[in-house]
């Protein structure tokens, strides 16, 4: 017997042709965390799935499941915003594939994170509504390594733990994943990334902050910029792989 899941609030963060009618369908949802679903005749469907099933399309859905360890199959779906200022704005859209990529790479099947989807939310709806690419993107990357457990840690020297002061800067290495005081560097160490004080409490700050005070968050010129490379290279280095989007980046 088919078990049917109650509707979900979720976002399509993926999707790909299976066989002549059918979609593969990665959501991230809002109490399953990311979910792989098909949609049956979704190419021949003129209302059941219409512009639902786009990325980046915020909806809610019913799907049924045959048996344990088939896909799930969607019944239907409402389009709850489709986010249209992302598809009309092409720094938009990049900006968007790059928080989309991110997700993919840092979230885990069936994972529940009710962060990590309010975060997506607040990324998407802030490009939605033509907020500064580049500073959602940073902002959105220093969360998504809080709530996937791999925060930088800024409060302290990784080889030697002494505690950092606030106005002092520092060199951030993607290896540890935190500052290394210059008594401790080596010589040979080249990997690793200069922060700012500024850039360095700013990132301090944001991690402290929920999905919900982002906004108030402001982030700009060299802040921004080291920023945006001191993540880059620790999310190169976690997920071992490159962030094939990131060539999207707006420009400064």
């Amino acid at each position: 017997m088919s078990r049917l899941h109650s509707e979900v609030p979720a976002v399509v963060v993926d999707s790909h042709d299976y066989g002549e009618s059918d979609k593969i369908i990665t959501l991230f949802c809002r109490d399953q965390g990311k979910l792989t679903v098909i949609a049956k005749g979704a190419h021949r469907s003129k209302k059941r799935f219409v512009n639902k099933l786009e990325l980046f399309s915020f909806l809610q859905f019913t799907c049924s499941q045959s048996a344990p360890g088939r896909l799930p199959v969607i019944i239907e779906a409402e389009l709850l915003n489709g986010f249209i200022g992302l598809r009309t704005d092409l720094n938009a859209y990049r900006s968007a594939s790059i928080i989309r990529e991110l997700i993919l790479l840092a979230s885990s099947e069936k994972l529940q994170d009710d962060n990590l989807f309010q975060l997506l939310l607040w990324a998407l709806h802030s490009l939605d509504q033509s907020r500064e690419p580049r500073p959602v993107i940073a902002l959105f990357l220093v969360k998504l390594l809080d709530y996937v457990g791999y925060r930088p840690d800024l409060s302290r020297c990784q080889r030697c733990g002494t505690p950092w002061l606030e106005n002092h800067s520092g060199r951030f290495t993607p290896l540890t994943g935190g500052l290394t005081c210059p008594t401790c560097r080596p010589d040979e160490d080249r990997g690793g990334i200069n922060l700012s004080a500024g850039a360095i409490r700013t990132m301090t700050l944001v991690q402290q902050q929920p999905p919900a005070r982002l906004n108030r968050c402001k982030l700009s010129g060299t802040v921004l910029q080291e920023t945006l490379d001191c993540l880059h290279h620790y999310g190169r280095h976690l997920f071992q792989r490159e962030i094939h989007s990131w060539k999207w980046l707006p420009p400064p």
